[in-house]
């Protein structure tokens, strides 16, 4: 990139399904009618995260680059609050799209989707069924199937220390991730019980330095120190470190395969051995009926590199650039 900070920044704000969405857009300076495109971020996001990172290496690009807080996070409306449903995200991008579409100062035939970690596979699944949407890219996926999910649960049970090979660390057995898994179900069902009866949200915290136990999990939705390393510096910048627990009924229901099985649309996928559950996001990959896709592996950095760290995510963006760039 041979210039930086060459963009605009505005504030946005647009309704989706009766809430008010809160964004905002870097607009590169010079460029008439940009190309569009909108961000989403991992598992929890606010837009000051890792969407801004991109956004704003894309608009050094040439892209006008939308991030945004879904609803019930942040700065956008919405009750409860912190209730983590993929599906209202979905609708979110898609309310983004919306509002890139009736600006009248972008360019609506160039139209793209940027996600990282869980927002990679969800903007996959939003381009298989949004017509507006002429290219795609996800970064060190989240990919939502089952076995991504266990293995997501057993991840919080390692007690990984700075230095340790965590592919050398035990993980508990699929069996007790599945039981894992059902107690947090059973957990979130009496906490949805408990919201429709008295209107009482149940929350735990989000993230949590501690490993959680094997046999009997932990509260905190994402436990574990791996997941800490990135998300703790962040509770001490604003982040609203719970979720509602009832959140998970949602949460686990959702999977990517089928959207991403249907997606004939332009598709860059950027994984490596050291991203979550990376068979998951080969299969996705080789799920994608259409030949006009591109798989970047890259095993010199971890998952959460792809999050913020400048020259990981400098790399990233000029490869997005360059397979966007290419589509017709």
């Amino acid at each position: 990139m041979p210039f930086h900070g060459q963009y605009t920044t505005e504030m946005a704000r647009y309704p989706s399904h009766g809430e008010t969405i809160t964004g905002i857009l870097y607009r590169p300076v010079g460029v008439k009618n940009p190309p569009g495109i909108v961000v989403t971020g991992p598992y929890s996001f606010m837009k000051e995260q890792a969407p801004l990172q991109y956004a704003t290496r894309l608009a050094d690009e040439g892209y006008a680059a939308l991030i945004f807080d879904p609803r019930t996070v942040g700065e956008s409306t919405g009750q409860p609050r912190r209730l983590e449903n993929p599906k209202m995200k979905n609708e979110d991008i898609v309310a983004g799209l919306d509002y890139l579409s009736a600006r009248g100062d972008i360019d609506v035939s160039r139209l793209f989707l940027v996600g990282i970690c869980q927002g990679g596979p969800e903007s996959l699944d939003v381009a298989s069924y949004d017509d507006r949407v002429v290219g795609v890219a996800s970064v060190s996926g989240y990919y939502r199937d089952h076995e991504t999910d266990i293995y997501m649960i057993c991840a919080g049970c390692v007690a990984w220390e700075p230095g340790m090979d965590i592919g050398e660390l035990k993980m508990p057995t699929p069996e007790q991730g599945e039981a894992l898994y059902r107690a947090r179900l059973e957990r979130a069902k009496k906490a949805r019980e408990l919201y429709d009866r008295t209107g009482e949200v149940v929350y735990q915290p989000l993230v949590d330095p501690k490993a959680a136990d094997p046999d009997t999990g932990s509260l905190a939705g994402l436990p574990g120190p791996v997941v800490w390393s990135w998300y703790g510096p962040w509770t001490l910048k604003g982040f609203d470190n719970r979720y509602a627990v009832m959140s998970d009924l949602e949460h686990f229901d959702y999977t990517t395969v089928p959207g991403v099985a249907r997606l004939e649309k332009p598709a860059l996928l950027i994984h490596g051995d050291n991203s979550m559950n990376a068979a998951a996001a080969k299969r996705h990959y080789e799920s994608i009926p259409t030949d006009n896709k591109k798989l970047i592996w890259d095993n010199e950095v971890s998952h959460f590199q792809h999050y913020d760290q400048p020259d990981c995510v400098d790399r990233n963006v000029g490869n997005i650039a360059s397979w966007f760039a290419s589509v017709k």
